[in-house]
């Protein structure tokens, strides 16, 4: 509360009301910016003492105008955290960053439930896989100490920001995935390569501290894009006068670092920058400097492969310019223009889009909106795109993600379009019911009723009826693989691919303390696993009713994915081959959830696909099989 001194008492009665207005004013606005939705407290005094629990209550009807706020109170608050895909616009508030503290301790190196170590992208404390999330005032700590890889947060989402934030951790401490993020007033600690990834992200006034010998960043900016780190106006420093660094070491080949009006304590090698013992990535990296100062920003000896740049140059390196991408986002003016977020949140629930005729490369083009079936008076449709030539040709029916409550046939899975074409594979993408208003078996007895359509329609589409598979991706995986273990005669396929499946919903579950929304959706249950939620989770699990006789499968998943674990793959494969069922398990180094976002770093998965599916297809299967009906 703003108090008026005495002093300020004998002034004239205008100057005093306009005074108390404007302290009404900034308290007003202050009450404002910090109303909470909800409040976490480690004594109970909030709705929430877990701050998991806090972001799994925000609805999905969230926006730029209505996120939704969670008041975090001081404490110490020991849990694994994440903001999962579907949970855009959230927004943590601490009181004072170093009184609040969200940490965990795990490492690299700590042994998984297969006996590995869990490795790098398995260690965070915090995941943010939401687009627009918001922190203020609080610190992201991995406490594990230095003992190698050891993340404090991860952020896959995009347009997230983060103000008067600490981040403490020692090797890999922030690692920015991919996206626009902005990091304002932040204070980020650690040794070895602290400040890593591939995303495009804007530090403005941040205080770098390096504790040991190592390296602050590690980029791996895409070839494609523009920037990668830029930190403008920071401070470096150094644990003490023996502590020294590199300002960065180049993860991948195009890796891009800037750092304008920096000051630079003697913590700072001469050299500057580091080619990761990789000589060919001096000729590729972006590494650039601008009017730094102190002791550590000295030109005479810095890296030759570096450049200073121009006045003009530097002009051009602005927040506005580094991070507004196709949406216009200023997260200074906390601005994105208003088309663009009305799109962003349509594509993400799949309403209003559709199959552009460019999705499908044959001459005859796309055929759009087809009626497969009617299912409690709803009208499932499908798009449909057969290859040039004579045929018949084989055909897969894909099926799109949206965790079983959103998505649409032209979404997910549409990077696959153009691939299976080019290979000679008709393909029919299709809608299907969506939970909570249609909940398990609806989606998968929909999958079932599209193979039985097909077959009936294969003389209409000039495709091979017994030379069908089934492609599917997240909860889309889900379901492909579930029709393929309780297929019967007229629903058996001759392949399946599974992208980043869940397929034991019940460890899932206890991997995150509960449901997630999207099975309490698609199992009308709530967050609680009790011994009902036991039942449905097992009995919609493909993985409990894998049995020999299943037509092979092709599974694909990234190892830092962290909305559906990798492991969830791993299990599916052995129990596969236990059964003496053929299972190839694709594996994406550090990918993360979502094809679209492979395309960067391993674009190849796509002609994998094709032509595995051709080669599988190109022989017609039996028509006969041993037992597969659903046990």
């Amino acid at each position: 509360m703003n108090h008026i001194p005495m002093t300020q008492i004998s002034k004239t009665a205008g100057s005093l009301l306009v005074g108390l207005l404007v302290s009404v004013c900034i308290c007003a606005g202050r009450a404002q910016a910090f109303q909470a939705d909800a409040t976490v407290a480690p004594d109970g005094d909030g709705q929430f003492k877990s701050i998991q629990d806090a972001i799994n209550a925000a609805p999905q009807t969230t926006s730029s105008v209505k996120p939704w706020t969670i008041r975090i109170k001081p404490g110490i608050y020991k849990e694994n955290i994440y903001v999962q895909r579907e949970k855009r616009f959230v927004r943590l508030v601490g009181e004072d960053a170093a009184k609040t503290i969200l940490t965990y301790n795990l490492n690299a190196n700590l042994p998984g439930s297969d006996g590995k170590p869990i490795g790098t992208f398995r260690t965070p404390s915090t995941v943010i896989d939401a687009d627009d999330f918001t922190a203020e005032n609080l610190t992201f700590e991995n406490s594990a100490g230095p003992v190698g890889q050891a993340l404090a947060i991860r952020i896959d989402g995009d347009r997230a920001t983060f103000r008067k934030c600490r981040f403490l951790g020692w090797q890999d401490t922030i690692l920015a995935n991919r996206g626009r993020h902005y990091f304002e007033d932040c204070y980020i600690a650690g040794h070895v390569d602290f400040i890593f990834g591939g995303a495009t992200v804007f530090f403005e006034r941040c205080h770098i501290h390096c504790l040991r010998n190592g390296y602050i960043t590690a980029a791996s900016t895409p070839t494609e894009q523009a920037f990668g780190f830029v930190f403008s106006h920071c401070k470096i420093t150094g644990e003490s006068p023996e502590v020294k660094t590199y300002l960065g070491r180049p993860w991948r080949p195009f890796a891009s670092v800037i750092f304008l009006n920096t000051e630079m304590s003697d913590v700072v090698r001469p050299v500057g920058w580091h080619n990761w013992d990789k000589p060919d990535r001096e000729k590729t990296s972006r590494y650039a400097e601008f009017r730094n100062t102190g002791p550590g920003a000295q030109k005479a000896e810095r890296a030759p492969w570096s450049r200073e740049l121009s006045a003009t140059e530097a002009r051009n390196i602005t927040v506005e310019k580094v991070l507004r991408g196709h949406d216009g986002w200023n997260p200074v003016t906390r601005a994105v223009a208003a088309e663009r977020t009305a799109s962003a949140a349509n594509n993400a629930t799949g309403k209003g889009s559709k199959a552009s005729p460019s999705t499908c490369t044959a001459k005859a083009g796309l055929r759009k909106d087809v009626e497969y079936t009617r299912a409690s008076g709803e009208s499932l449709r499908l798009d449909a795109c057969v290859p040039d030539g004579k045929g018949p040709f084989p055909a897969v029916i894909l099926v799109h993600g949206g965790g079983w409550t959103g998505g649409d046939k032209a979404k997910g899975v549409d990077p696959l379009f153009a691939p299976l074409t080019k290979a000679g594979v008709a393909w029919f993408s299709i809608n299907y019911r969506h939970a909570p208003k249609y909940p398990f078996p609806s989606s998968i007895e929909d999958v079932e009723s599209a193979i039985r359509w097909v077959r009936e329609h294969a003389a209409e589409f000039n495709i091979d009826p017994r030379r069908l598979a089934l492609v599917g991706e997240s909860a889309g995986g889900h379901l492909v693989a579930m029709a393929a273990v309780r297929a019967r005669e007229d629903t058996r396929v001759a392949a399946v691919v599974p992208f980043y499946a869940p397929v034991d919903l019940l460890a899932e579950s206890e991997r995150r303390g509960g449901l997630s929304l999207s099975l309490r959706a698609l199992l009308g249950r709530s967050f609680q696993i009790d011994e009902q939620a036991v039942k449905l989770l097992r009995e919609a699990s493909p993985i409990n009713y894998v049995h020999a006789g299943l037509p092979p499968f092709l599974i694909l998943h990234g190892t830092a994915d962290m909305s559906v674990l990798y492991n969830q793959s791993v299990q599916l494969q052995a129990k596969l081959k236990a059964a003496g069922v053929a299972c190839e398990l694709v594996t994406i180094d550090d990918g993360v959830h979502g094809m679209a976002r492979w395309e960067a770093t391993a674009p190849s998965y796509k002609d994998k696909v094709a032509s595995w599916i051709a080669e599988k297809l190109s022989q017609a299967p039996a028509t006969s099989a041993t037992n597969g009906e659903h046990r």
